[in-house]
C-alpha cells in the first residue's frame, strides 16, 4: 500500500488534490483462486521505519474509526449478517488483541467507496466515510483498499479515510472473505505489505501473497509500533529501525558498511539474545546481552564484504526471547549481477534533482540477453529504499522471451515524495531465478521557501489520420511528428486538426498515459486517471504502456464536465470495432460527426468532455 508526504496541514489540500488518483491496492488470495498480482499505484510508502507502514510520514487514525457496510452487489450467498458479524467482526477481533486499537462498526449505508465532496479551493476530497463494498476489482486482485492521510493530531499524521473493494465474483466463501478482511485490515489501520515472506501482510514489492489466516509476530508487532500494545500488555517494541538496507553494486572483494540505529519504542525493556546474518554480511554492534529500557538506543554496524560477483539478498535477525527474531532486509550486489544473463547498456540510472510530486522524463534501458541461449524474463522488480517512486514500462516485462543475442527496452521514471536522495534497484531476473541488477536514484527538492514555478508554454498536439485502416493519431512528440511528416511510417497524413497540451509537469495539470494497442487493434489509448492505466495494464497485459506521462492536460469536473478557467473541452469518440480507435478533438462539431458515423462518444456531463487542453 502506498501514501502520500504530508508536510503541514495547509499543504494538505493541495497534495490531495495532485495526488487524488493515487491508490492503495492491495490482495490477499482466497483458496482456489488464482494467485493475484499486486497493483500499486502512486508515490511511495513510508521506509523509515522498520515495518514498512503506509504513509511517509508514519500516520495513524487518531481516535476510533467508524466502519459501513455497503451490500449493494454482494453475492447471494453473503447476508449482511455474514459479512457484518462473521467475518468482519473476527477479523477486527484478530486486530485489537494485537494492539490498542478502537474499531466500531456504523451501520450499513448505500455510500459508495472511494466517494469524494467537492472542497472549493482544492476540488475532489475524501468524503471521510469508511465503506466496505462490493465491486470488480482489476483483473487478478481479489480485493483492495484505498486509504488518506490527513492532518497531524498531537503530533502525529492523522488517516482521514479508508475503503475496502472486494470483487463479488472472487470471493467463494465466508472464510475466504474472513482472510481477505483480515489482510485489508492491516492496510486500514496503516500497515504496508511487508518485506518478508510468510506474513499476514506479505505481497509485492518484496513478498509473496499467501494464505494465512492469522496474525505473525511481524504483523502484531507492526500494528503495535502504530498504535501500541492493548490495555494490560507490556511489551519491548524495536519500531525505528529501517525496513531494509540497499548497499548498491561494489566489486568482489570490496566492503560498505551502514549504521543504524535500535530504539526501544515499547513500554518494556528489551533483551536482544542473538543477531545473526546471512553470508556476505556481517553486524557488530547491540551485541547479545544487550538490554534496552523504554527510550534507550545502541548502534550497529552492518558491513556487506561479497566474495564474489552476483545479487547477495540476505537480512539480519535480532532475536528478543520471542518466538520471531525482528528482520531487516539486505539488499546488495557485487559487479552488477554477472552471473545473470542480462546486461544493461547503462551500470545506473541517474535522474538528478526534481520537485517533490513532479515526474522526472523518462530514461530509457537497454537490457540484452548474453546467455548464448533464449531466456524468459521471469520478473522485474524495483527494490531498495524507495521501490515506489520509480516507474518502469515497455518492451522488457514477464513472460518475454529473448533469443540468444536479442534485446529488450524498458522506460523507467521517477517521481520523488521527499526530499533528498531516493535509491533503489531495477533488478530483472529470468525465470530460473538468476538475477541482475541496476541501480536507479533521483534526488526530491522540497518546495519550501523557493520562488512560484514558472508556468510552461504549451505545446501543440497533431492529429494524423491512416485511410486504409481507418484511424486516428494524435501526439505531442517531435520526434514522432516528423516520422509521420516524412513518411517514415506509410499512410499517415495530418488532418489540420491540433490542440495544446504541456509537454512537462504543470499546476493544475494531470499526466496522460499511453499505451499502444498490437494487431488486430494496433491503435493507442490515453488515460488521464492513475487507476485507470494500472486498471488497463493488469486487465490486458499484452498491451505496452508507452508512457505514464506523453503530455498533461486538465481534467472537467466529473459530474459538469466543465473544464477549469483558461482551458477548452478535448472530447473522446470510440469506433466500437474490434480494431479500437479513439479520436480526440477540441471541435465538437467533428465531435458530432463521429458520432453520426457511429462512434459513441465517451467522457463527463452532458457534453462528454474526456481532457481540458489549455489556450
Amino acid at each position: 500500500m502506498t501514501m502520500f508526504h504530508l508536510p503541514r496541514v495547509r499543504d494538505f489540500l493541495s497534495i490531495c488534490r495532485r495526488l487524488a488518483a493515487a491508490l492503495a491496492i492491495a490482495a490477499l488470495p482466497a483458496v482456489a483462486l488464482a494467485a493475484p498480482t499486486d497493483l500499486v499505484v502512486g508515490p511511495s510508502g513510508g521506509t523509515d521505519a522498520k515495518f514498512r507502514f503506509l504513509f511517509d510520514p508514519v500516520a495513524s487514525w487518531p481516535a476510533s474509526v467508524f466502519w459501513h457496510y455497503n451490500p449493494s452487489g454482494a453475492p447471494s450467498h453473503f447476508s449482511d449478517a455474514s459479512v457484518v458479524s462473521s467475518a468482519m467482526s473476527l477479523a477486527l477481533s484478530k486486530w485489537r488483541a494485537a494492539c490498542n486499537i478502537d474499531v466500531a462498526y456504523g451501520g450499513t449505508t448505500g455510500i459508495a467507496p472511494e466517494s469524494t465532496v467537492f472542497d472549493g479551493e482544492s476540488g475532489a476530497m475524501p468524503d471521510e466515510v469508511n465503506v466496505l463494498a462490493w465491486r470488480p476489482t482489476p483483473s487478478g486482485i481479489s480485493g483492495y483498499t484505498v486509504g488518506w492521510p490527513g492532518p497531524a493530531v498531537d503530533g502525529m499524521p492523522s488517516i482521514i479515510d479508508a475503503d475496502v473493494v472486494i470483487d463479488p465474483s472472487k470471493i467463494p466463501g465466508v472464510s475466504q472473505l474472513e482472510r481477505l478482511l483480515l489482510h485489508e485490515l492491516g492496510h486500514v489501520l496503516g500497515v504496508n505489505h511487508s518485506q518478508f515472506d510468510s506474513t499476514l501482510m506479505s505481497g509485492p514489492p518484496y513478498s509473496s501473497y499467501n494464505v494465512l489466516g492469522d496474525l505473525t509476530t511481524d504483523d502484531v508487532r507492526a500494528c503495535r509500533c502504530l498504535y501500541g500494545p492493548p490495555p494490560g500488555v507490556s511489551a519491548g517494541l524495536l519500531c525505528s529501525m529501517p525496513p531494509l538496507i540497499d548497499f548498491g553494486a561494489i566489486t568482489p572483494g570490496a566492503s560498505s558498511q551502514r549504521s543504524i540505529q535500535l530504539a526501544n519504542n515499547g513500554n518494556s525493556s528489551l533483551t536482544i539474545a542473538g543477531v545473526s546474518t546471512g553470508a556476505e554480511y556481517q553486524a557488530t554492534g547491540c551485541s547479545p546481552g544487550t538490554t534496552l529500557l523504554p527510550g534507550v538506543t545502541c548502534n550497529m554496524q552492518v558491513t556487506f564484504a561479497p566474495t564474489f560477483a552476483g545479487d547477495h539478498g540476505s537480512f539480519v535477525a535480532i532475536a528478543v526471547g520471542e518466538p520471531e527474531p525482528y528482520r531487516i532486509k539486505l539488499i546488495g550486489s557485487a559487479s552488477g549481477g554477472t552471473a545473470s544473463p542480462f546486461s544493461a547498456n547503462f551500470s545506473k540510472v541517474d535522474f538528478g534533482t526534481w520537485p517533490i510530486g513532479t515526474p522526472a522524463t523518462t530514461q530509457r534501458v537497454t537490457f540484452k540477453n548474453i546467455s548464448g541461449a533464449a531466456v524468459t524474463v521471469g520478473s522485474m522488480l524495483f527494490e531498495g529504499a524507495q521501490p515506489d517512486e520509480f516507474i518502469r514500462s515497455g518492451q522488457c516485462k514477464q513472460g518475454l522471451t529473448l533469443a540468444a543475442g536479442g534485446t529488450c527496452t524498458t522506460d523507467v521514471g521517477f517521481t520523488a515524495s521527499a526530499a533528498g536522495e531516493r535509491t533503489a534497484q531495477l533488478v530483472i531476473a529470468a525465470n530460473d531465478g538468476r538475477r541482475s541488477s541496476l541501480a536507479v536514484k533521483g534526488s526530491g527538492a522540497s518546495t519550501q521557501g523557493t520562488p512560484e514555478p514558472v508556468t510552461a508554454q504549451p505545446v501543440t498536439v497533431v492529429e494524423f489520420y491512416r485511410s486504409v485502416s481507418d484511424h486516428y493519431f494524435i501526439t505531442i512528440g517531435t520526434d514522432e511528428i516528423l516520422a509521420l511528416d516524412t513518411g517514415l511510417f506509410q499512410g499517415w497524413a495530418r488532418t489540420g486538426l491540433t490542440f495544446k497540451a504541456h509537454a512537462v509537469s504543470q499546476s493544475g495539470y494531470s499526466p496522460i498515459c499511453r499505451f499502444y494497442l498490437p494487431p488486430p487493434e494496433d491503435s493507442h489509448f490515453y488515460s488521464a486517471s492513475p487507476q485507470e492505466c494500472a486498471t488497463v495494464q493488469a486487465q490486458h497485459p499484452t498491451f505496452i504502456l508507452e508512457s505514464t506521462a506523453v503530455m498533461h492536460l486538465a481534467l472537467p469536473n466529473p459530474l459538469s464536465g466543465v473544464c477549469p478557467g483558461s482551458t477548452i473541452p478535448i472530447y473522446r469518440t470510440w469506433n466500437r470495432r474490434p480494431d479500437t480507435n479513439h479520436r480526440y478533438t477540441t471541435d465538437i462539431a467533428v465531435r458530432d460527426a463521429m458520432v453520426a458515423l457511429g462512434h459513441i462518444a465517451e467522457g463527463s456531463g452532458p457534453n462528454a468532455v474526456t481532457f481540458c487542453a489549455p489556450q
